[in-house]
């Protein structure tokens, strides 16, 4: 797939990476083991939780929608939100829900840390990361300077003043400044911009990394994607012939499987039986995440994977935080900490863009393609139904992405999925 630091640095195990070896298994050691990682981020801050409560809050998708959202994404600008309000118990109460060890005071400097933080758990543009936020304020508002700086330097976030009194400018306004933030990948973030608005947050996060293993184009070819109730599509679908780690989980219905990207970050996708979804969403949601961040066993298999780009769109503004009734969008938070004259401000919309590409490249070549003649008693693995994700990085657990994918071929984002 073509996709400073507050602490000391130590040795964390990981994800074994796929071997290439077609007649022998790797050796059951972790490339992660040798990789440096933050001391103390697990500790300190984990969002699966917070990726958790937002799941199942998002309704149940349309036949043939899929559901790909960026957890680590959304918080970045919740947190800078959360460091304008003045009580420090609700500093508190929002990073808590967020998913921080909160400790020691949450001043001017902790507010650059967190941020710093958050930036190096999403991984630079070279891992095929491009994210980012922008924060429209009406131009009757004057900004600190303070917040300002805080937002471009450390949460990758642009504060833009526009014209809320004129819904048609400003509608015009927010597609002009996320097109030109996206370099054109996003052309317009609403169909209709709801009154009154004085602050909107978009946020966006696209992602197109590379596997630790590619796969070789040339045996990609068009196969059959079951959208159920007898309904298929076709799909590019890749295909490769190695060790993976993979195991069946009765409990899940489904086989688990774990696939390496670079950059310390690593995919684990779940593949139900036929018909059992549903099951094992719920499933995954009731289950400790520990289970599939821990080596599974390596099983030779003849792969299949489909090859997508899928981008997806979610409205967040009536988000509920993870064991709280706290909203951080509603009228009762009090974000006054971001202008100069005393004003009620709110976020009245939110929007959370972003897209998944899967492709074949990678870092290193599959030799096991090299020689690509099956053997006719090999099992197939085969990505051809509905299945579920999470991408994350391999340091820290922390969860990159999560989704749902139902229907490969589908791109149309012109109606946005609306939290509850």
């Amino acid at each position: 797939m073509a996709f400073t630091i507050l602490f000391l640095w130590l040795f964390l195990p990981g994800l074994v990476p796929c071997s290439c070896d077609p007649e022998t298994p790797p050796t059951e050691t972790s490339n992660v083991s040798r990789i440096p990682a933050i001391q103390g981020v697990r500790s300190f801050f984990n969002n699966q939780n917070f990726a958790l409560s937002l799941y199942k809050q998002l309704p149940q998708p349309k036949t043939g929608r899929n559901i790909i959202f960026s957890p680590l994404s959304i918080i970045v600008p919740l947190v800078l939100l959360a460091f304008q309000q003045p009580k420090p118990e609700a500093r508190h109460q929002v990073l808590q829900d967020l998913g921080f060890r909160v400790t020691g005071a949450l001043d001017t400097k902790a507010a650059m840390q967190y941020g710093e933080l958050l930036s190096t758990l999403l991984h630079a543009d070279h891992c095929g990361v491009q994210t980012g936020s922008l924060l429209f304020i009406d131009k009757t508002l004057k900004p600190k300077k303070t917040f300002l700086t805080l937002a471009n330097s450390s949460y990758n976030s642009d504060v833009i003043l526009i014209s809320f009194g004129n819904h048609e400018l400003a509608k015009k306004q927010i597609d002009l400044a996320i097109r030109a933030k996206t370099h054109g990948k996003v052309t317009r973030l609403l169909r209709n911009l709801k009154p009154p608005t004085n602050l909107f947050l978009a946020n966006y996060n696209f992602f197109k990394g590379k596997w630790k293993h590619s796969f070789n184009p040339k045996y990609t070819g068009m196969r059959y994607f079951s959208l159920g109730h007898g309904t298929n599509t076709l799909v590019p679908m890749m295909q490769r012939i190695g060790w993976f780690q993979l195991q069946y989980f009765s409990q899940m219905h489904s086989y688990v499987l774990q696939l390496p990207f670079t950059c310390r970050i690593s995919g684990v996708f779940f593949l139900p039986n036929d018909g059992k979804l549903k099951e094992c969403e719920k499933a995954l949601l009731e289950q400790s995440f520990d289970t599939w961040i821990q080596p599974l066993p390596l099983k030779k298999r003849w792969l299949f994977f489909p090859k997508f780009s899928i981008p997806v769109a979610l409205q967040l503004e009536r988000f509920r935080h993870v064991n709280s009734n706290l909203k951080l969008f509603n009228e009762h938070m009090d974000l006054s900490g971001i202008t100069l004259q005393k004003a009620p401000l709110r976020v009245t919309t939110a929007v959370h863009r972003v897209e998944l590409t899967v492709d074949e490249d990678g870092e290193e070549e599959d030799v096991s393609n090299i020689n690509f003649y099956p053997e006719p008693s090999l099992a197939t693995l085969h990505f051809n139904r509905s299945f579920l994700l999470l991408i994350l990085d391999e340091a820290s657990n922390s969860l990159l992405f999560m989704g749902r994918v139902v229907n490969p071929t589908r791109v149309n984002i012109s109606d946005i999925v609306h939290s509850p």
